[in-house]
């Protein structure tokens, strides 16, 4: 049985003994929607919230939070739209939720927004290291200060956007994130993400994973933190497709907008196994989702609600940018999760929340990684490199029966098996 997996920006075949027993595990596609219709008639009938030509009227200078150059929101395309129906007699600026991502360039910028809006609005980069953009909200209980871009405060309202998808930490991406880590100050940043930790004992908490929010301390941290901004707020939160089209928009008050935009993506892109497999084999999606280890970690969180406690996991991902972080390798220096977990916790780098989830699944199960990474790279994170697919199914296959799943995309399904 053969099957084509991306692999940077080409496919690669893959040869499947006869003995295993294979299924094909593909997230639902949505069709595509028209732009236009989609995002007034989301607007005109937000979720918990009044009409946004009601709510808006109001407010004179308004704040439009959008994301950095590494969360594709389809802003070139919805802020043309939003300023010429809603916005033509408002003072707008914008700022990019940067988080602690490094600046953009001017092109950049431009391309978010479109050519025409960043001659139009005073666009801006959030700097989550200056104090003179910074001003504290207060504290959560469990002690985080609270510390945003002053432009927040400084704003009458402020329209939040982003783009649904999942979060290995978060659960979800999108909306809320945009606020905390987009603009938030450094130290609130990391404090948000060792939410993600057991208080009363090792190892991380179980809700603190890829689709989960309810009982998720990480998003439970964040929600806390919105409610201490006074600031009214919209939020504008569209579905992208592989393809970058428009699949849905989901508009309204910041958590329950958000919440059901979540759902909505949940059953569409996380799909139900009966029974975990001996071997997964998943491509991570090809070229961009597989430029670095990082990004193509993603498609390894996803794909371990279809594997079994000890199974093989075959993953191809071209990681032609390395690994995506000059420091991510140094975390492996602790030899197991056990011996990481107190570094990661007093940790201020966020990539070190990944080196730890990698550490995790390396020890639940043997991952053989397709890279062009050199060879000790990734034997140092656990993982089995190999540089021909093949390599790695001939190691796997010893001639006996094996269930198996082949994800094509996994950067955006999502398993699990009850």
């Amino acid at each position: 049985m053969e099957y084509a997996l991306k692999y940077g920006e080409r496919s690669i075949r893959v040869d499947l003994p006869s003995s295993w027993k294979v299924s094909t595990l593909t997230h639902r596609d949505p069709p595509a929607l028209p732009v236009y219709e989609t995002l007034l008639n989301s607007l005109e009938n937000p979720i918990q919230e009044e009409r946004f030509s009601e709510w808006v009227r109001p407010f004179k200078e308004i704040l439009i939070v959008v994301p950095d150059v590494t969360r594709y929101a389809a802003m070139e395309r919805i802020l043309p739209i939003l300023k010429d129906q809603y916005l033509k007699d408002h003072t707008v600026k914008i700022i990019f939720a940067m988080g602690n991502h490094r600046k953009h360039t001017e092109e950049e910028q431009r391309n978010i927004v479109s050519e025409r809006i960043f001659k139009e609005i005073p666009c801006v980069d959030h700097d989550c290291f200056d104090e003179k953009v910074l001003a504290p909200f207060g504290k959560t209980r469990s002690g985080l200060d609270v510390v945003l871009n002053k432009m927040l405060l400084e704003a009458d309202a402020a329209i939040v956007t982003g783009s649904i998808n999942f979060h290995y930490l978060a659960g979800f991406g999108g909306g809320r994130k945009s606020i905390f880590p987009g603009i938030a100050g450094y130290e609130t940043i990391i404090g948000i993400h060792r939410e993600v930790f057991n208080k009363e004992k090792p190892g991380k908490h179980e809700k603190a994973r890829s689709g989960v929010l309810h009982g998720n301390p990480m998003h439970e941290e964040i929600m806390e933190g919105i409610s201490l901004i006074k600031t009214p707020m919209f939020l504008i939160n569209t579905v992208l497709d592989d393809k970058k089209n428009i699949v849905n928009i989901f508009s309204g008050h910041i958590r329950y907008a958000h919440e059901e935009g979540c759902e909505w993506y949940k059953r569409y892109f996380q799909v139900k196994v009966d029974e975990r497999a001996d071997v997964v084999v998943v491509s991570v999606g090809g070229f961009p989702k597989d430029i670095n280890f990082i990004q193509s970690h993603k498609a390894i969180e996803h794909a371990m609600g279809a594997i079994k406690d000890g199974g093989s996991m075959v993953v191809v991902g071209e990681c032609k940018d390395g690994l995506g972080s000059g420091e991510f390798l140094k975390w492996f220096d602790y030899g197991s999760s056990f011996e990481m977990e107190p570094h990661v916790r007093k940790s201020d780098k966020v990539y070190s929340q990944t080196a730890y989830a990698t550490r995790l699944k390396a020890e639940r199960c043997r991952i053989y990684f397709v890279s062009e990474l050199e060879d000790e790279t990734v034997k140092k994170m656990g993982l089995i490199p190999k540089k021909d697919v093949m390599d790695a199914i001939y190691e796997v296959d010893d001639g006996s029966e094996k269930l198996c799943y082949i994800i094509p995309n996994g950067s955006s399904t999502l398993t699990f098996c009850d």
